[in-house]
């Protein structure tokens, strides 16, 4: 396991001495294991001994064997003051919620790409020693979605649209709270929850949505989720690639239309039960010795 995560000797230009720890365990028969933390994406040296675990991984942008990291997150049944998942009744108009940031308008997209692009430039011309990832902003992607559905008849949305991250700095505990409260409920109270990447290449509301017992629609940026050998992940969300947006609300109506009360009943279950075993910190973390055993093997 080199000590510390990538990140740590990018920033500290010290390169070099991982470099040579990871030479030192390929001339001895050692994988190595090593962490790359964060919202941006780094690259790790292309040696074949390397087992790499993302937070932010981009699948086309693998250059060793990489594994995506969940988002390990208090249980939120408890901070609804749940002792178990709610299960829902199926209806054939299918209810989806999102309550988080997304751009107000073209202007602040438009800032938001320019940044991105100076950053995106700055990567390809080595200036920058991480990605920042697409230049289109990802709160725009939100927006678009966002849109689509409010305007699709047979699907009852729940939207609470934010300009700022979390709704912006809190000014006290008690607002804090407010904002956490509407965020879980929003989740609770719908079937299914839109997940688009934030900042990072990946989405915590993703696991969030999972532990409630409902089901994401997963908008898929270039991502790897985690144990994606182990977990058929269909069997749990609404996959939608990112050049199919513009046909989101059709694709989750097929999806939708194809459950009945049982198979609602029963995904809602196995996703809280997905979330126990595999993405709760002891559930991980039993899972990950797990996959690391079979891997090395």
């Amino acid at each position: 396991l080199l000590p510390f995560c990538w990140n740590y000797y990018v920033e500290t230009d010290t390169i070099s001495v991982a470099e040579r720890f990871i030479e030192e365990a390929r001339e001895n028969g050692k994988k190595i294991l090593i962490w790359v933390t964060g919202d941006y994406y780094f690259p790790i040296p292309q040696f074949d001994n390397i087992i790499g675990f993302y937070t932010s991984p981009y699948k086309s942008m693998q250059n060793v064997k990489t594994n995506a990291l969940p988002v390990i997150i208090t249980d939120p049944l408890l901070l609804i003051g749940r002792g178990s998942i709610e299960i829902q009744q199926y209806y054939s108009t299918p209810s989806i919620g999102f309550c988080g940031q997304s751009d107000p308008n073209l202007m602040v997209s438009s800032i938001k790409f320019i940044d991105l692009l100076w950053q995106e430039i700055k990567y390809f011309l080595h200036l920058s020693r991480y990605y920042s990832g697409p230049i289109v902003p990802p709160t725009h992607l939100r927006k678009k979605v966002l849109d689509i559905l409010e305007k699709t008849q047979n699907i009852t949305t729940k939207f609470i649209r934010r300009n700022q991250y979390q709704g912006g700095a809190p000014k006290n505990k008690e607002e804090f709270q407010i904002i956490r409260n509407e965020f879980y409920q929003n989740i609770n109270g719908t079937n299914y929850t839109v997940c688009i990447r934030g900042t990072g290449n990946f989405s915590a509301r993703f696991y969030e949505t999972l532990a409630l017992g409902r089901i994401p629609i997963f908008i898929n940026t270039d991502c790897l989720l985690p144990f994606k050998d182990i977990i058929d992940w269909g069997k749990h969300v609404v996959f939608i690639e990112q050049n199919e947006i513009s046909n989101i609300n059709l694709k989750i109506l097929e999806f939708h239309s194809h459950l009945s009360k049982d198979s609602f009943d029963n995904i809602q279950k196995r996703n809280r039960l997905l979330w126990e075993e595999y993405f709760s910190f002891p559930g991980f973390i039993k899972q990950l010795a797990y996959s690391l055993k079979q891997e090395l093997n």
